[in-house]
């Protein structure tokens, strides 16, 4: 008996690999899909994400090892699911302002200057509408704005790791955007 409860706990064990390579895996199903939805088919990472939430290992069967790669996988779902989440509303920005999803996909080093130019102007815009939603005024110009998160992101990219993005964040105490490296993942 004691073999076959041996040879559940590796199957467990086993599907837990399998679901974190599936996290690992939908990350870029959901860019490509996301970068071209007319030739690429939908990624379907929410079913993934409940599957995840759901997993219990049978009581018969949980061991210290198992518990804690299901506690890792499912830590390591949320940060993916945030980030998924990040990505498929900046996806339907774009879209809505007439813009190809991907400023920061691979793709990214392929933009022209207009259209850098355009997505600086978003979200300076972004940015005025931010503090006019606290009451605070106009902290810069569209000049301003645009040389600091250039001069930003070209500090960021000397010092960004393989494992690591520069994504745009809104900082409340400083009120205003700002440029910062995220750990993909």
């Amino acid at each position: 008996m004691v073999i076959l409860t041996d040879q559940e706990q590796k199957t467990v064990e086993n599907e837990l690999r399998r679901l974190d390579r599936e996290v690992d895996a939908m990350d870029g199903k959901l860019r490509a899909y996301l970068s071209d939805r007319q030739n690429k088919p939908h990624p379907r990472h929410h079913e993934l994400i409940e599957k995840i939430q759901r997993y219990r290992i049978p009581a018969a069967l949980s061991t210290k090892q198992l518990k804690t790669m299901l506690d890792n996988l499912q830590w390591k779902l949320f940060y993916h699911k945030k980030a998924w989440q990040q990505l498929w509303e900046n996806a339907e920005a774009a879209y809505r302002q007439g813009r190809a999803f991907g400023s920061t996909s691979p793709n990214a080093a392929k933009e022209t200057e207009s259209d850098k130019s355009s997505s600086l102007r978003s979200y300076w815009q972004l940015q005025q509408k931010k503090l006019d939603e606290m009451g605070a005024g106009c902290q810069e110009s569209e000049a301003e704005f645009e040389n600091r998160i250039k001069q930003r992101y070209r500090e960021l990219s000397r010092n960004k790791g393989d494992d690591q993005e520069i994504v745009m964040t809104f900082d409340k105490t400083k009120k205003r955007c700002t440029l910062e490296l995220k750990w993909k993942g």
